[in-house]
């Protein structure tokens, strides 16, 4: 009967034990749910800079004009498609632009920073609708204070749906005209 009492008292101890560790595993459960909804929603995890779908929606922002253009519908700009090799000085870089033809068109230029930002801003809220260019990249701009400049907008380290400019030493160029 010792026994039998021992046993059982050890058992309710491990029971206990059990219960204590499930009250603890409830009381966490929560907040890691929680933490992985905030990672999923956050753009951390979805980012892929292109749209989803490739199709023209009312929410689409650039279409593909079918002759190495897409346009953007808000602001009329029209942005090349293909994009030069990379180029290593700016004489080079507006060299590109002067002497390109595309889609008929002959009055091309280096986009400005803000520009190129708003087309990465474009892609990154999948507003792309079917135009599939490569917007990711390194960049040369024409800035209007004549500081021309290379560089690309990043996303922050932080898995915000941020960017930040960083400078480089060479890239490509991908023409616009308004």
């Amino acid at each position: 009967m010792k026994n039998r009492i021992k046993n059982l008292i050890e058992n309710t101890r491990t029971i206990s034990k059990h219960n204590e560790t499930w009250g603890r595993a409830q009381q966490v459960l929560p907040t890691i749910l929680i933490l992985l909804l905030f990672l999923l929603i956050s753009g951390c995890s979805t980012h892929s800079g292109q749209s989803t779908n490739g199709t023209v929606t009312s929410d689409s922002r650039l279409i593909d004009m079918g002759n190495g253009i897409c346009q953007d519908t808000k602001t009329g700009k029209m942005w090349q498609v293909g994009r030069s090799k990379t180029i290593k000085s700016l004489a080079e870089a507006k060299s590109y632009t002067e002497n390109l033809e595309e889609g008929g068109y002959q009055d091309w230029r280096l986009p400005m920073i803000s520009e190129l930002y708003e087309l990465y801003m474009i892609f990154d809220l999948h507003e792309n609708g079917n135009c599939n260019l490569q917007a990711e990249g390194t960049y040369w701009s024409g800035e209007a204070d004549l500081e021309d400049r290379v560089g690309t907008w990043e996303l922050d380290d932080n898995c915000d749906p941020e960017r930040r400019y960083i400078p480089k030493k060479k890239g490509l160029v991908r023409a616009i005209r308004s």
